[in-house]
């Protein structure tokens, strides 16, 4: 019976250790969309834009926000890894 108790123990750690971890891939996702709508919005007024200083000032976001989506595909492709693995296991 204390065996069943620790192994139920267990299993409800590692079921919130993998809902935590649900969670921040699915947040990540969400910034991960939104950041994809912001870089389409720079490049749409960047290809409009016909003031140099103002296309300057829009490419250097727009390189930015790549730079920072760059960044959060690979933690998400990362944790999407991780949560294989620790689906296996």
């Amino acid at each position: 019976m204390k065996a069943e108790k620790m192994l139920e123990k267990l299993k409800d750690i590692l079921s919130a250790e993998r809902n935590k971890q649900l969670e921040k891939y699915q947040s990540l996702k969400k910034v991960l969309k939104a950041l994809r709508v912001e870089k389409r919005r720079y490049k749409e007024e960047l290809s409009n834009e016909t003031d140099e200083e103002a296309r300057h000032e829009l490419a250097s976001r727009l390189k930015v926000i790549s730079k920072q989506r760059n960044k959060g595909l690979k933690v998400l492709k990362e944790l999407k890894e991780e949560r294989n693995n620790s689906g296996k296991s």
